[in-house]
């Protein structure tokens, strides 16, 4: 029996394309999957995904979306340049979107389906894949942020980032004062 990976990687307001190629797979071609991973913003697909929505589902999602009413500038931050943790806030993800969209944490985290949320423990400088068992808001929110962009999260007393991460600061020789 053949298994199938659905691997899904970030890219910023990419993932509104990857929505559309989502609606093909799953609802013309009726391709399934028995896992899915994702990255970065594209863990928020994974996440309807993983609850079970429609390819269409998400991409209608993506299509009601508002860039410009995704992000909340960070202006406190911004008038401190120079000590900026972020210049933006990923809070209307938090308060808006994911209750438009419809998502569910609950219904995730009983979902029959397997998926895995890459995030970065800055803390422990470790990747962190989150099964979707145990996703919450707070480790969906850390898998688009960002850093200098967005905040991170904290979770547990470790700091959380976008993973995307994990392989340019590996590439940096350990140097991640950066992020400090």
């Amino acid at each position: 029996m053949t298994k199938r990976s659905l691997m899904l990687a970030g890219g910023g307001l990419k993932i509104a394309f990857q929505a559309g190629v989502l609606q093909v797979w799953l609802d013309e071609a009726g391709i399934e999957f028995d896992h899915g991973d994702g990255v970065s913003a594209a863990s928020f697909n994974l996440a309807m995904w993983v609850q079970g929505f429609s390819g269409t589902q998400i991409a209608d999602n993506w299509r009601h979306f508002k860039p410009m009413a995704a992000v909340d500038v960070n202006w406190l931050q911004l008038l401190r340049v120079f000590y900026a943790e972020s210049f933006f806030e990923l809070n209307p993800f938090r308060k808006k979107f994911f209750h438009e969209w419809g998502l569910d944490f609950e219904k995730i985290r009983a979902s029959p389906r397997v998926g895995t949320f890459n995030v970065y423990n800055f803390s422990k400088h470790i990747l962190r894949p989150v099964e979707t068992g145990e996703l919450t808001e707070d480790f969906l929110i850390a898998a688009g942020s960002l850093p200098l962009w967005f905040p991170p999260v904290r979770i547990d007393g470790d700091t959380y980032i976008d993973a995307v991460l994990n392989t340019a600061t590996k590439s940096r020789g350990g140097n991640q004062a950066w992020l400090r």
